[in-house]
């Protein structure tokens, strides 16, 4: 029997960390716009047997992320030479030149598409990169056309962008792996709340974030990118957390330590200070754990 121990894991092995992503880890609890913001009360009993993030994902997000092509949004374009184009704008087909080292140049390179734009086909806002930001967490804004402009403000706020995770990124990006942590945190949380309207009513449109699968929106990594959306989830997670503390029918839904035998609830969303035994699943204080063996594997052995 061996221990799954959350907190010594380091950003280089984030798979243990958040291996939460088995469907073993599920177990531990027996139980584009305004769309995505209301699951009717009535889907809970229609779908009696399931989780919420099941029904979540199966009534309101399933659609989306499994039916739209999005593979030019996640794959990187082939880049193009402009004699390749006939030296023609790619949109107008008007005459287009580089210039003599940059002078005379009446044309720039969308990142988006891969190929070359004239000026008035070009955009003057700058935009993060779909494929970029998938390949290597770069939120930057780059050059884009007006019709790449167009194509990447109407997806936006769709989370069509799944993290894998098994994904690379998260093995040399801290800020996202610990997001990934706290997105981990508020989805387990949510399938054992004993009201999940309690997190929709705070997570609003962000609710993709009580997914099982790491889907984002352009949106979403870009304020994952800066800082900004993490502060805001922690600070809805606190408030969750704070009503479970005190609620009786959530602390009904979770569990005691065998270990320390303390009769005070713990949860296997709070993974930052619980553990469980990766043989039996039972779950524990992470620091009992780290003193003692599983109690309920040594009794069948």
């Amino acid at each position: 029997m061996s221990w799954i121990n959350q907190n010594q894991v380091t950003v280089n092995k984030p798979n243990n960390f958040l291996g939460l992503f088995s469907q073993s880890r599920d177990s531990l609890h027996p139980d584009s716009g305004e769309q995505f913001t209301k699951l009717p009360p009535h889907l809970y009993t229609k779908h009696k047997g399931k989780k919420p993030s099941q029904i979540l994902y199966d009534e309101i997000y399933k659609e989306i992320i499994e039916t739209l092509n999005i593979n030019r949004f996640t794959q990187p374009p082939p880049q193009y030479e402009l004699k390749e184009q006939s030296f023609k704008c790619w949109q107008c087909q008007k005459p287009i030149s580089n210039g003599f080292l940059t002078i005379g140049a009446n044309c720039d390179l969308c990142f988006f598409h891969g190929r070359y734009f004239c000026n008035d086909c070009m955009s003057v806002v700058r935009m993060p990169i779909p494929w970029k930001a998938l390949e290597s967490f770069d939120l930057r804004h780059y050059k884009v056309s007006k019709v790449a402009q167009s194509e990447i403000d109407k997806l936006y706020d769709l989370p069509i962008l799944e993290i894998p995770p098994t994904s690379k990124l998260l093995q040399f990006n801290k800020t996202l792996f610990e997001f990934l942590v706290l997105k981990r945190q508020i989805h387990l949380l949510y399938d054992m709340i004993c009201d999940p309207k309690l997190v929709q009513t705070l997570l609003d449109k962000r609710m993709n974030l009580c997914l099982k699968r790491n889907c984002f929106s352009l949106k979403d990594l870009y304020e994952i990118y800066n800082g900004s959306l993490t502060k805001v989830i922690q600070g809805y997670y606190v408030i969750l957390f704070k009503h479970i503390d005190v609620c009786k029918s959530c602390q009904k839904r979770g569990h005691i330590c065998s270990i320390c035998k303390c009769m005070v609830p713990i949860h296997a969303f709070d993974i930052k200070n619980v553990t469980y035994c990766d043989a039996c699943l039972k779950v524990y204080h992470r620091e009992c754990a780290e003193q003692k063996s599983c109690p309920n594997c040594l009794q069948y052995r």
